[in-house]
């Protein structure tokens, strides 16, 4: 391929990347559901806006991040981020609400309100902000409450928690006329507190109108229009029994303990015009319900107690939960006037240290004289703490219940969904998952929940959550309602398939603050993990993932493959220590081959002169006309047995044009680049990279799986392809200076790929014998094996010298620690050197420095080698005179008893005449020695021994004993003439 198509290609890749969230997506549209179900629908629910919305959503639609999505929800930054967002100071402590039928969110400070559309599709949305006026320099309570008829501005609720006042604008517009005009906009009133009393809850339960709570367990329904529907605000306490003012203070006394400490107050099911239930609940279990009207009558109709039948319910499997167990929030099911989730939590084994949270949803009923627990279901996704009061959120339908924490929004499905999608075919599995930030990235202020919105029988809002948080702005939650996204869970594989798809195809961004690495194995079996994992890389392998887009080009492909392959084998180092050694090993094969189709096609496309080679190979791999890219896409995983296969073809046609030079050396520079693509620059290094680093294992840990770069095929291969390689650049390199220019840069490339492919060598033989040391079946391949490679491998290594490659040569004998071939190179080296005289010193003095090296980093091991080299090769006298600094190695090596016939020779040098006369004592009785050799050795002895009794020693036994040898060898001589004598006197008679 030509330079220019290459950027062209890259230039086109790149634009493709710009245009999506990720390269590896697709648009939102095209991932999951109908076009009009996507998940950043920013439409209002009122029909007079309805174009206006929509018109807002698709300007929006641009500006909206994907942080993650999956078949069953997806989490969406919204563009609008009010300044109050972007730099607020930490220690002003903000609260606030949504109102998801306007759009319009509330941020509270001490002293000022800030109001906006959150849907809006400005990064700087119009903000309307005021100061609070009468501010006490504490938290003020606000919320949000239907636009008055006619207008589309949520109104406005704003409470004093000390003196109580309340004030009520009927448009958030209203509170900023007031304070630009001095004029009065909003109606007030003041809730008469006791003395220590103070409001700390605050509720909109239109269309009824707001509750207070106090905290000595007071509830007050606030009115906010009077019966002609005239702005105006007016109380009731709601005392449960009774009425007037003894009633007021024995209802304090009688339910202060139920309805102090309170943790929600939560709207109902709306009963008619102007009238809706209330439930509320304290962080010790006490529930109660309410019917609350407009005109300001309420009932009691249910209150009780709940902690004690709740733990009993969970008692059997967590017997101590009620040591710390504490009630969070409650919701009523959506159009249930008696069903109720209650949010709990208890630490588990806190004795123990471990400090996990266990979260617990209870459904139960609260039918008078009938209460009882439907179900208790323990969140198994996610047991870390939470900065902030946990808080339970159930839009509309219903079918998901949200659990909000300070760094995580759990999703569970409700009992309504469970019976919505029962099946008697499949088995029940209550789904859960959650979604975890970074700690760094999310400071939650409050969350609130939006219901479903239809408009014309088509979803145009999921129901889902809303999260404002300082920094991160605003991020939409949404639970798909799609029949698909509500498919029966048979196992959690399906949830944890999710979560790794979503690391791969979100988590690699760094401003995406969603976290997708830890928590990871939270209530998951390992085996579950492990097939989860399968099945997310061979849908990347295959591109049959719904997040995977099938590209016409080829490169982009097989490229975005490996990237996300590479991904996943990243996420895996938050999960590698319960991963199965073989699990970890298949990823790291998987993500090998799939570098190594992705270069190798890199360099087929780019190759000039490209022969029908390729094609013919995979037709015969295939057993079939296929074509190229075909396979490539389809059978990647193949990789290694195309190299193999190539290398046969080309070798044989190599042969084929052995009578002309320029086609054989094509060939085998073709089957060189094949194999070499493959094992170097892709699968050794992806392993390098990945295998300790990331998979957290070593070259040692290959045992179960046998590695698919040193199978026999591949070890053949190599070693044909050296073999030719060699034999074919001896034969250039003899050529005559003429014929040599004509394929002088073949011939650099070809020495360059004799280097490579000594290595491969090299490293897949030792990766062979490894597995097969490791495997019962093959321990006689392993002895095999371990034969040849010593035998071979210095051949593999040494002719890279002829060709000048000496410090490429020294490397590789170095890291497979081939002292015999260091040892051999070392003296050819200093021998050639020698030779030239004392032009040479530099060098000499280099390779004396490189000698020293290796006795220093390898010790004894390398020493003892080289030593036994300069006996095989005749150089003994080298054994006794190099390397004086390493006496210590040369003893060693001498004393083991195999070499006393010399090892005598150090120990005169070193004046131990007594220990060399030992040793040629002992040499000169062995019978298989020369007598010759026999009689100088004990003559030595003997004059070893006299020196030994010079010195002051007694060794008069020694010497006898030396005495009677020299007698025996002596008499034997005699023997020997005689019998030589007698044979030469009948040789001449005859």
């Amino acid at each position: 391929m030509s330079s220019a198509l290459s950027q062209r290609r890259s230039a086109r890749l790149q634009a493709r990347r710009s245009r999506q969230v990720s390269g590896l997506i697709r648009q939102p549209s095209e991932v999951i559901g109908e076009p009009n179900q996507t998940a950043v629908a920013l439409i209002g629910n009122s029909n007079t806006e309805a174009q206006h919305a929509a018109n807002a959503d698709m300007r929006a639609r641009d500006s909206v991040v994907e942080y993650t999505k999956n078949s069953k929800y997806c989490v969406l930054k919204l563009p609008a981020l009010p300044n109050i967002l972007k730099t607020p100071e930490e220690d002003i402590v903000l609260s606030g609400c949504l109102d998801s039928t306007t759009d319009f969110a509330l941020i509270l400070s001490p002293a000022s309100a800030y109001v906006w559309r959150y849907v809006s599709p400005d990064h700087l949305p119009t903000t309307i902000s005021f100061p609070i006026s009468n501010a006490t320099g504490s938290l003020p309570l606000g919320v949000l409450v239907s636009p008055s008829a006619g207008s589309t501005e949520p109104g406005l609720v704003i409470v004093h928690p000390q003196s109580g006042q309340i004030t009520y604008w009927e448009a958030v517009g209203g509170a900023v006329a007031e304070g630009l005009l001095h004029r009065k906009k909003g109606v007030e009133a003041t809730v008469g507190l006791y003395q220590g009393e103070t409001l700390e809850y605050l509720q909109n339960i239109e269309p009824v109108g707001v509750i207070v709570a106090t905290n000595s367990g007071r509830f007050v329904l606030v009115a906010l229009h009077d019966a002609a529907g005239r702005p105006g605000i007016s109380f009731t306490v709601m005392r449960g029994s009774g009425t007037g003012l003894w009633s007021n203070i024995k209802g304090v006394l009688k339910f202060g303990g139920t309805r102090r400490d309170i943790v929600a107050m939560k709207p109902g099911k709306i009963l008619g015009r102007g009238e809706r239930m209330v439930v509320t609940a304290n962080v010790r279990g006490a529930v109660t319900l309410w019917h609350c009207s407009r005109s300001g009558h309420y009932g009691l109709i249910f209150e009780m107690e709940l902690s004690v039948p709740l733990l009993e319910s969970i008692d059997g499997v967590y017997p101590r939960a009620e040591r710390t167990f504490q009630v969070h929030d409650v919701e009523m099911l959506p159009d249930d006037e008696s069903t109720g989730l209650i949010l709990a939590s208890f630490v588990y084994d806190e004795d123990a240290g471990e400090e996990q949270i266990y979260y617990m949803l209870f459904t139960v009923s609260f039918i008078p004289n009938d209460f009882r627990v439907v179900s208790a279901h323990r969140v198994t996704c996610y047991t870390g703490k939470s900065s902030r009061k946990p808080q339970l959120l159930l839009p509309m339908p219903g079918y998901t219940a949200f659990i909000v924490l300070s760094h995580a929004v759990i999703m569970v499905d409700t009992i309504l969904q469970q019976q919505r999608t029962q099946s008697s075919l499949t088995t029940m599995f209550k789904w859960e998952d959650v979604i975890e930030f970074k700690r760094d990235t999310i400071d939650v202020i409050f969350p609130g929940a939006e219901d479903i919105v239809h408009v014309s029988n088509q979803i145009t809002r999921h129901a889902g959550v809303v999260l404002v948080a300082r920094r991160a702005g605003v991020i939409r939650i949404e639970r798909f309602e799609d029949e698909s996204s509500y498919a029966i869970v048979a196992s959690n594989v399906d949830v944890i398939k999710s979560k790794l798809e979503q690391a791969v195809y979100y988590g690699f961004k760094e401003e995406n603050p969603v976290d997708f690495g830890q928590g990871h194995e939270v209530g998951y079996e390992v085996n579950d993990i492990e097939k989860a994992l399968t099945e997310v890389s061979d849908e990347i392998i295959s591109s049959s993932s719904i997040y995977s887009t099938e590209y016409p080009d080829t490169y982009e492909c097989l490229a975005l493959r490996t990237e996300a392959l590479g991904r996943l084998a990243m996420h895996l180092q938050y999960i590698f220590l319960s991963l199965s050694l073989g699990c970890r090993i298949e990823m790291l094969t998987k993500l090998e081959k799939s570098e190594a189709a992705k270069n190798v096609w890199a360099a087929w496309i780019t190759a000039t002169g490209r022969t029908r080679m390729l094609s013919e190979v995979i037709a015969e791999l295939s057993q079939q006309e296929n074509n190229e890219e075909q396979w490539f896409r389809s059978e990647s995983m193949r990789i290694g047995e195309l190299a193999v296969a190539f290398a046969a073809k080309s070798l044989v046609r190599a042969r084929t044009a052995s009578g002309h030079r320029s086609q054989m050396v094509k060939h085998v520079l073709e089957a060189n680049e094949m194999l070499l693509t493959v094992l170097s620059s892709s699968a050794y290094r992806i392993r390098e990279n990945f295998q300790s680093v990331i998979l957290d294992f070593a070259e040692s840990s290959w045992k179960t799986s046998e590695p698919w770069t040193s199978t026999w095929e591949i070890l053949t291969a190599l070693g044909n392809q050296y073999d030719v390689s060699r034999l074919l650049a001896s034969q250039i390199w003899e050529l005559p200076e003429d014929q040599a220019m004509e394929v002088e840069s073949e011939t650099r490339i070809l020495l360059d790929q004799l280097v490579a492919l000594a290595e491969c060598l090299c490293r897949s033989y030792e990766e062979r014998i490894r597995y097969c040391e490791n495997s019962r079946t093959l321990r006689d391949q392993y002895d095999k094996l371990i034969s040849l490679y010593n035998e071979q491998r210095g051949s593999w290594i040494k002719p890279l010298l002829f060709f000048g490659y000496n410090q490429k040569a020294y490397e590789i004998a170095e890291r497979y620690r081939d002292f015999r071939t260091l040892a051999e190179m070392c003296r050819e080296e200093k021998t050639q050197l020698q030779r030239l005289g004392d032009e040479t010193a530099a060098e000499q003095e280099i390779l004396a420095e490189r000698l020293n090296k290796y006795f220093e980093v390898y010790g004894y091991e390398f020493a003892a080698v080289i030593y036994q080299y300069y006996i095989d090769s005749g150089h003994v006298t080298e054994l006794f005179i190099a390397f004086p600094g390493y006496k210590e190695h040369l003893e060693r090596f001498l004393n083991s008893g195999k070499y006393d016939r010399m090892a005598w020779i150090h120990d005169i040098q070193q004046a131990d005449f007594a220990r060399a006369g030992d040793k040629l004592s002992k040499v000169a009785e062995d019978p298989d020695e020369p007598l010759a050799n026999r009689l100088v050795q004990a003559s030595i002895a003997k004059l070893c021994a006299i020196q030994t009794q010079i010195s002051g020693r007694d060794v008069r036994a020694k010497l006898q004993e030396i005495e009677d040898t020299l007698e025996e060898i002596k008499e034997k001589q005699i023997e020997e003439d005689m019998e030589y004598e007698q044979g030469l006197g009948q040789g001449i008679d005859e």
